[in-house]
């Protein structure tokens, strides 16, 4: 194990039971701002709780996201509130002068 996945271990041991972590956190706080791939990596063959790490954004990967969530949820996590959006009111504007189509008559 190289430095960098001892770095990336300790860090997601360090996160609560419960709660998630993006990527590009753990690529942060291990040292490599902007390196949440090789994060991804690191992980590999790790025995660690990966279930912790999402997306950025809070969402997981489609592939493995049952088995995250419902590990999650034995922690107690609890998904978040899905935001509410505003109805658009559409804009009313005035009609504006449609101009002449076809071509310019010429001067004489």
């Amino acid at each position: 194990m190289n430095e960098f996945q001892k770095k990336v271990r300790r860090e997601i041991l360090r996160i609560p039971r419960g709660t998630t972590r993006s990527y590009g956190e753990i690529a942060i706080r291990a040292g490599r701002p902007g390196a949440p791939r090789a994060v991804v990596a690191a992980m590999r063959g790790l025995d660690i709780p990966w279930w912790r790490v999402a997306r950025k954004g809070g969402t997981f990967a489609p592939q493995v996201a049952f088995d995250q969530e419902q590990l999650l949820r034995q922690e107690g996590w609890k998904p978040p509130k899905p935001k509410k959006t505003k109805a658009k009111k559409p804009k009313l504007t005035k009609a504006k002068a449609k101009k002449p189509r076809g071509p310019k008559p010429r001067a004489r």
